[in-house]
């Protein structure tokens, strides 16, 4: 079997056009870790991928006709990452029949919680960012409070710590 070169991703590019960039280097982290394996079983797992997309794409589209473009191409990828690109897991027959066994709202939930990943993410960076800003605002009001309290007893202080004799004098403030 011939390994598949350039241009036979080259519809891969074009079929997820409307996806977001990020999800493509999510798409590509399923792909790519998949080529060079010597294995034949792999090779045509990766082929059923590509000419998978295209149907997947019309029955996700002729199922939910109210998705966008770039919903669809998130769906069916990831659909079809996650049944077709391991070797064992489905057939291309197997496949067909889960995907058009699977109702709208099923495939809605399914795209649901995929957006879910990156929602989550961003709401936990958001998340992690207001606490950082609030860790540092609350350790820069503990530093001036310390360094008011330095010049404040700076300026009250009556006594000083004599290293020569050891002991506290007074100070002079004349």
């Amino acid at each position: 079997m011939k390994k598949p070169g350039p241009e036979f991703w080259k519809p891969v590019g074009t079929l997820t056009s409307a996806m977001s960039p990020e999800d493509k280097v999510n798409l590509l982290s399923f792909i790519v870790p998949r080529f060079g394996s010597n294995s034949p079983e792999q090779e045509l797992a990766l082929e059923a991928f590509v000419t998978g997309l295209t149907p997947t794409f019309e029955v996700i589209s002729a199922k939910c006709s109210e998705m966008s473009k770039a919903d669809v191409q998130l769906l069916g990828t990831e659909l079809l990452a996650s049944e077709v690109l391991i070797p064992g897991r489905s057939t291309r027959e197997e496949y067909a029949l889960w995907l058009g066994s699977l109702s709208v709202a099923e495939l809605e939930e399914i795209l649901m919680k995929r957006k879910a990943v990156r929602t989550d993410a961003s709401n936990d960076m958001v998340k992690m960012q207001e606490d950082r800003k609030a860790e540092e605002e609350r350790k820069e009001a503990e530093l001036q409070a310390y360094r008011e309290q330095l010049e404040k007893a700076r300026r009250e202080r009556t006594m000083v710590f004599d290293e020569k004799t050891g002991t506290m004098v007074p100070i002079d403030k004349r």
